[in-house]
C-alpha cells in the first residue's frame, strides 16, 4: 500500500485509543492501527479525540517507529 492510500482508511472512533500519558495530562491525541485485509499492520492513525471527524495523520509503521524512537530528541529541540 502506498503512503497516500493510508488516507483512504479512517479507523472508527471505537478502535482509537489514547496513550496513558495523554489520559493523565489532558492532551487529546488518539492512535489506531490500520490493517490490511489479512490483519497485518500497514499504518498508524494519529488523530484528535476532541475532534474525531478531523482527518488526522497517517504513518507507515517505519515512520511511526522512527518518530517514537526520536521523541526525546524532538522534545528537547522544541524546548519541552
Amino acid at each position: 500500500m502506498q503512503k497516500q492510500e493510508l488516507y483512504n482508511v479512517t479507523p472508527p472512533v471505537s478502535e482509537r485509543f489514547k496513550s496513558p500519558l495523554s489520559q493523565t495530562n489532558g492532551s487529546c491525541v488518539t492512535f489506531a492501527p490500520i490493517k490490511d485485509t489479512s490483519g497485518r499492520l500497514i499504518g498508524i492513525y494519529v488523530g484528535d479525540s476532541q475532534n474525531p471527524d478531523i482527518q488526522g495523520t497517517r504513518y507507515t509503521p517505519e515512520e511511526f517507529i522512527a518518530m517514537a524512537d526520536g521523541i526525546d530528541s524532538i522534545r528537547k529541540r522544541l524546548g519541552l
